[in-house]
Order: C-alpha cells, then sequence, then structure tokens
C-alpha cells in the first residue's frame, strides 16, 4: 500500500516539475484527496457487506445490481412520486386489465424515498438470504440469479417510466431531478435552491446584506478580498509565463544554433521580461451575498447527509489563510470531502464494533468457520446467513443514495462489476473465501489498496491506466493463497 500511495504521489506531479515530496502531485492536493477518498469510501461501504458475508461462508453477486436497483428506485420515486396500484380484470369493453390506483404520493421526501426503498432492496436480500439457507443451494447461483433479475427489473422499470410517446424505447437514466440536498431556507424568499437564490437580482441580494450582523460582513469581506487577490496573481502569472515560452524556446534554438550573442540578448529579454499586473476585482454587496449563501445549511438534511460535503471550514482554513487548498487560477480547489467518507467511518465503526466485541460476530465467525459445530453449540446459522444477506442488500443501498443525491441522477448501469470489486477488496484485505476468517480493518485496508491503485496507474507514463486490473488480478489471487496459508497455520493443518 505504501507503494501505491508513492507511486500516486511522484506519478501525479506535472510534467516538467521535480520535486521529493509526493504531496507535490494532483493525487494528495487538496482535490487528489477528496476524490480519491470518495473512490475508497464507496467501495468500503458495499465491501464491508461483502466481507461480512464471506466471512459466515456465502457469496452475494447481485450487490452490483442492487446498486443500479436501488439508484433507480430512489430516483424514480423523487422525480415522478410513488403510487400502490392494484391490477385487476374489467369486462368493459372485452376481457382487459385495468389499474386501480390505491395511494399515490407525487412529492415524496428524501427519507421517504430511502426508506420506500430500503423496503424493496431489504426484502430482495432477506428473499435470497432464505432461498439459501432453506434450498441448501450455493449463494453463487442464487445471486448470479439475483443479479440478473434485478439489472433486467432495472432496465424494463427505467424504461416505462422515461418512455415519451416518440420514443420506440425509453431511457434507461433519470435525470432532471431537483438538487435537493442544495434547498436552502432563504429568509424573505423560502425554500429554495441555492443556484437559483445566487441568481436573484443585485436589489435582492443587496437587501439580503442589510440583514447580517456586521461582523458576519466583515469577515466574508476579508475572505473576497483574498481571493480575488489570489486570482489576479494567479492570472498575472500566467500572461508572465505565456509571454516567457516564445523566448525559452528561442534561447533553446540559440544554444543549439551556438549563436551566443543571441543567446546573451534573449537571456536579458527573460530576465527583464515584466507585465503590468492584474488588477483583482472589488468586493461588491452582491458578492457577499453570495458568499453568505453559500454558507446556509440545507433545508433537506437527509439529502445532505448522503450527497452533500463534510469538514468545509477545514477546507476553508486550508485555503483562507494556510493558502494550500487553492488551484491554479487562484480559487479554492476544494470544498471538503463527499459525506460517502463519513458514512464509511460510521459503518465501518459498528461493524467493527459487532464482530469484534459481540455475541453477534462470534455466530458469523462460527457459521462460515465450522457451521456444523456452529450449529450444534446453538448458534441460529440460518438467521445469521439471511441477516447477512440483509445487510449486503442495506450496504448496496447506502451507495446507491450516496450516488443518487450527490449527482441528481440515476442509470440502470450503475454498479456494473460492483459486486467483483467488492469481493476482491474484502480477499485482499484478508478475507477468507472459505469463511471463518477476517477483519474490518482488513476491508477497509483492502478497499484503500483497491482505491489507490485504481487511480495511480492512471498517472503512470507509458502504461495504459486500465493495466490497474492486470495488477489487482494478481494481488487477488496472492491475497487468496497468501490467506488461505495463514488459515492452515492457525488451523494446525500445515
Amino acid at each position: 500500500m505504501l507503494l501505491l500511495f508513492g507511486m500516486l504521489g511522484y506519478f501525479s506531479i506535472p510534467a516538467g516539475e521535480f520535486s521529493l515530496n509526493p504531496f507535490a502531485g494532483e493525487g494528495f492536493n487538496a482535490l487528489g484527496i477528496r476524490n480519491n477518498l470518495r473512490v475508497i469510501s464507496q467501495l468500503a461501504i458495499i465491501a464491508l457487506g461483502a466481507g461480512l458475508l464471506i466471512v459466515a461462508g456465502e457469496f452475494d453477486l447481485s450487490i452490483g445490481s442492487m446498486i443500479g436497483f436501488a439508484g433507480a428506485c430512489m430516483a424514480m420515486i423523487l422525480r415522478w412520486g410513488f403510487s400502490i396500484i392494484i391490477p385487476y380484470i374489467s369486462f368493459e369493453g372485452g376481457v382487459h386489465i385495468e389499474f386501480y390506483t390505491l395511494i399515490h404520493i407525487s412529492d415524496v421526501s428524501p427519507i421517504g424515498a430511502l426508506l420506500i426503498t430500503l423496503c424493496f432492496t431489504l426484502f430482495f436480500g432477506w428473499i435470497q438470504g432464505y432461498i439459501v439457507v432453506k434450498s441448501g443451494l450455493p449463494s453463487f447461483i442464487v445471486t448470479l440469479g439475483g443479479l440478473f433479475f434485478l439489472r433486467g427489473l432495472t432496465e424494463v422499470s427505467l424504461r416505462s417510466f422515461n418512455h415519451r410517446p416518440d420514443q420506440i424505447k425509453g431511457a434507461t437514466t433519470v435525470t432532471e431531478i431537483p438538487d435537493i440536498k442544495n434547498i436552502i431556507d432563504l429568509p424573505g424568499h423560502g425554500e429554495i435552491e441555492r443556484a437559483a437564490a445566487k441568481a436573484l437580482p443585485e436589489s435582492d441580494l443587496t437587501q439580503l446584506i442589510s440583514t447580517l450582523p456586521a461582523d458576519t460582513i466583515a469577515k466574508i469581506s476579508e475572505r473576497l478580498e483574498y481571493t480575488y487577490q489570489r486570482v489576479a496573481d494567479a492570472k498575472t502569472e500566467l500572461m508572465l509565463s505565456k509571454g516567457v515560452k516564445p523566448l525559452e524556446r528561442a534561447l533553446e534554438n540559440a544554444l543549439e544554433s551556438g549563436n551566443e550573442f543571441m543567446a546573451k540578448t534573449i537571456q536579458d529579454k527573460i530576465a527583464t521580461f515584466k507585465v503590468d499586473p492584474v488588477v483583482p476585482k472589488s468586493v461588491t454587496d452582491a458578492d457577499i451575498a453570495r458568499v453568505y449563501i453559500d454558507s446556509i445549511s440545507s433545508a433537506r438534511p437527509v439529502a445532505n447527509f448522503f450527497g452533500g460535503d463534510i469538514l468545509q471550514p477545514l477546507f476553508d482554513w486550508l485555503y483562507f489563510p494556510v493558502d494550500w487548498n487553492v488551484n491554479n487560477f487562484g480559487n479554492q480547489f476544494a470544498q471538503g470531502l463527499y459525506s460517502c467518507v463519513m458514512i464509511c467511518l460510521i459503518m465501518s465503526l459498528i461493524c467493527y464494533f459487532v464482530l469484534s466485541k459481540t455475541q453477534a460476530g462470534n455466530w458469523i465467525y462460527s457459521t462460515g468457520g465450522n457451521i456444523t459445530a456452529a450449529k450444534a453449540n446453538g448458534v441460529p446459522t440460518n438467521k445469521v446467513k439471511i441477516s447477512l444477506f440483509i445487510f449486503s442488500a442495506f450496504c448496496a443501498t447506502i451507495f446507491a443514495a450516496c450516488q443518487v443525491f450527490e449527482v441528481n441522477t440515476a442509470d440502470a448501469a450503475k454498479g456494473n462489476l460492483k459486486e467483483l470489486e467488492a469481493i476482491a477488496a474484502a480477499v485482499i484485505g484478508g478475507i477468507v473465501m472459505t469463511g471463518g476468517f477476517g477483519t474490518v480493518v482488513g476491508i477497509i485496508v483492502g478497499a484503500f489498496i483497491f482505491g489507490i491503485a485504481k487511480e495511480a496507474f492512471f498517472y503512470i507514463p507509458g502504461i495504459d491506466g486500465s493495466f490497474y486490473r492486470v495488477f489487482l488480478g494478481l494481488v487477488i489471487v496472492a491475497s487468496a493463497l497468501l490467506n488461505e496459508n495463514i488459515r492452515k497455520r492457525i488451523m494446525g493443518t500445515i
């Protein structure tokens, strides 16, 4: 993992620059950290569900399809509402099927959409677990069927809801969902999207300023003055760089041709080259009002919990006054970390406590280690397995909620191959495929290795970014062999 961190750091340093500090690269600047932790956290969420199920001796190959299904459910409910429809046979005008709408809710809240979706996904997780424990069929086969069933059901449902009269087939994506997490309660205007609030007429924005305390206005003004100065400095440096580059190319040509007089003349021009500095923009009341609007908390805390940002004050501080969270144009690079990082941390702590400190954790280990002995000792192995299938569906739903509320869209293709990535992360983290061994800490480490490798290989010059799959394939096999060897040594069979 340290090797991958080094690769991501050093190879992401922009071309033409030299630094021994791996944190000087794009992989570990503020935006790089934000994006990398998002990939790792989302993978870790589903890897927890897959990993605990493997510890209990079962597999769930439907996780990826469950992500697409859950995301589609939430998106459709948020856009078109929720209805309970009862089909019945009608004899009027011939025998045919008609539908009676029992309940219709046109405007469903984010928490309502999430709870309704959980009813579907957890029920399907229960069905898969029930079939596995009652039929004795391998979970590989049962969840493989679930994979195809859910993916097909998602595509059919989306095409039905997204089918316009001028289309032969409907679309498998849901768009035009309001940016719910950015709905705020603006004084004098009620609930309004943040972008719309910032686009209000200047007279309205100026009126908003009159209601703010003087110290708040002073703090915002100080930050804006700093931002505008950094932007002006960045523009000045860009103009200087553009002016010097032709001279540097001319200097290279002069040196190659051996024209020392021309080279000396160009060097003097480079040394004395100047541009007029860009004048910073003046801070206006409208600018202050827009920054204040950005600081207003969301009126939809559930949507913001799944799709918003965390640690904004820390990232603001890293921009001003620390001057680290700055992009090439002088603006703030990252607003914070994605909320999925916090959700991953919460779920990891809960799973660690359950697996390491409770009787339920012992039941999971014993169910996967020796199911016959576990049953003889009174462990409810069937309930343990069904519960873990339900938990796997829960993790996939949480993953989908993070994506839907973050980007305000859903796609039937979401979650494709995520079931394999989740299992891979668990195996890399030390989970033994035969069950009975593994830790939550190992699962998180596996997700880190997988996520960092996925990003690091795209920065290595001369190597196709998809080569990370080759690397991870080798790591997975090596990890599985090592895990099995350790298991045999612990069991005393080697």
